[in-house]
């Protein structure tokens, strides 16, 4: 059985067994954990093709939840994901002020900032490529990087130190 804390999950012991799916960034290939994030269908947590039903379904979904917080307790939020939650702390901010004080500047300020965070989206929405940026890896590397082989845990790190040299 995959190694996920049982007070993580609702599910019993037995069928936790039944279930055989990755369970943790250190086993799961890069290439699956892109497309969870593509598609939001948790069922590629499975290694092997089954039947599921709704439970299963909430078995997997909590497993990618644990999955999830063990990505950011090793390797921290991305910046693009802590710049956008500033854009939408600050656009709260500029409505919390519209609403308390009703000055009609901050209507504008925040269309401004609606449209900026529109316009960062939109930017932002081009997928990566995984293959290409692998290849380019690959070459920084000196040796072939594989999707389907490579663990998370592994690809972020060497993305790391390509990043921070």
């Amino acid at each position: 059985m995959n190694f996920i804390k049982k007070e993580y999950l609702n599910k019993s012991e037995e069928t936790l067994k039944e279930l055989n799916f990755y369970g943790s960034i250190h086993d799961l290939p890069i290439k699956i954990w892109f497309d969870i994030h593509k598609t939001g269908d948790y069922r590629l947590l499975l290694k092997d093709v089954v039947t599921i039903d709704a439970d299963d379904f909430q078995v997997l979904f909590d497993v990618w939840e644990v999955v999830y917080n063990e990505y950011i307790d090793m390797f921290g939020l991305s910046e693009e994901f802590l710049e956008d939650l500033n854009q939408q702390i600050e656009l709260a901010n500029y409505k919390a002020e519209f609403i308390i004080k009703g000055d009609r500047y901050l209507k504008t300020l925040i269309k401004i900032q609606e449209e900026k965070i529109k316009q960062d989206r939109k930017i932002d929405s081009k997928p990566v490529e995984l293959e290409m940026l692998l290849a380019k890896m690959s070459k920084y590397y000196g040796f072939k990087l594989e999707s389907k082989e490579l663990t998370v845990v592994q690809y972020y790190s060497y993305l790391n130190t390509v990043k921070n040299g």
